[in-house]
């Protein structure tokens, strides 16, 4: 049983970013806007994150600085995905490449600014947010509570509210929407810029909880992948899409722990850590042949065109 409760603390602790960073996703693309951006996004969140607390905190933030982190996080995020909004909305550019180039360029950027602040290729968190007892040995970070309030707000947000329906329809079509007087343009600008806030959130929770910092070995890499694929695989609602970052969390919580139950099997510990995303090509493939994506998701918006 303390076993099981351990493995469950694992997961939930992976879940609450991939959750976060998917619900990200979710708005950006429900706007229209592909967002592959959301890893730069996440690991753009761990750094700014990390060096803001170590230059101000000198690495031992209190809980109280520790949620102001994370609200510097959570800005740095949107401010950098107005880039992404830029060359996808303004410029009319393939979306899908203006992301990858921002995921190749926020890793390089992030490493060569801490080498230079700091001399080495990482900053590290003396302190980060608390555990909490719930049962037994299954202890849970506060952030857990905040995925599930981004979950649940985003639910009423989206399908409750008239912002949502407007959001929807610009994915949908944005034609149609641009006739009865929607702002296509601002739209999918919000969509894409709340994406890169609640990634660059994620970020920061990875570095204040169990990466405790950012390094070059790159600990948050590929949480941005991971949230993308729950998003496609949770067939783009908030609900499913919180089962699906479940299932992810628990491949990261098994590529993690298998070498440690299971010590005698022949198996390098380097496969082990590709489990993950391995798993989440083999979920595409078996359970998402029919697409729930937007109908005009990735097609740029043309005025001209009605």
């Amino acid at each position: 049983m303390n076993t099981f409760l351990s493995l469950l603390d694992s997961m939930l602790q992976y879940t609450a970013p991939i959750l976060i960073a998917a619900i990200g996703g979710f708005y950006s693309e429900k706007s229209g806007v592909v967002n592959i951006a959301l890893d730069g996004f996440v690991i753009f969140g761990a750094f700014i994150t990390s060096i803001f607390a170590t230059s101000l905190f000198a690495g031992e933030p209190t809980f109280a600085q520790l949620v102001l982190c994370l609200v510097v996080a959570t800005l740095a995020g949107g401010i950098f995905s107005v880039l992404h909004a830029f060359i996808s909305i303004n410029l009319k550019a393939d979306q899908v490449i203006s992301g990858t180039a921002i995921n190749l360029m926020a890793p390089a950027i992030a490493l060569f600014l801490v080498n230079h602040y700091n001399g080495t290729y990482e900053l590290l968190l003396k302190t980060g947010f608390p555990r909490y007892s719930i049962v037994g040995k299954l202890t849970v970070y506060p952030t857990i509570v905040l995925a599930i309030i981004i979950v649940i707000a985003t639910y009423y947000l989206i399908y409750k509210r008239p912002f949502g329906l407007r959001l929807r329809s610009v994915g949908e079509n944005p034609q149609a929407s641009d006739s009865l007087g929607l702002n296509v343009f601002k739209y999918r600008y919000i969509g894409v810029i709340v994406s890169g806030c609640l990634a660059g959130l994620a970020g920061g929770i990875i570095a204040t909880t169990f990466s405790q910092g950012f390094n070059a070995s790159m600990t948050v890499y590929g949480f941005g992948y991971l949230a993308l694929a729950a998003l496609i695989f949770g067939k783009y609602n908030p609900i499913t899409v919180t089962l699906s970052a479940l299932f992810f969390g628990g491949t990261k919580v098994f590529a993690e722990k298998v070498s440690i139950l299971a010590p005698d099997l022949p198996v390098p510990v380097s496969f082990w850590n590709m489990f993950p995303f391995v798993a989440t090509i083999i979920a595409l493939i078996v359970f998402s042949k029919k697409s729930s994506a937007p109908e005009a998701l990735g097609i740029p918006y043309d005025k001209g065109l009605r």
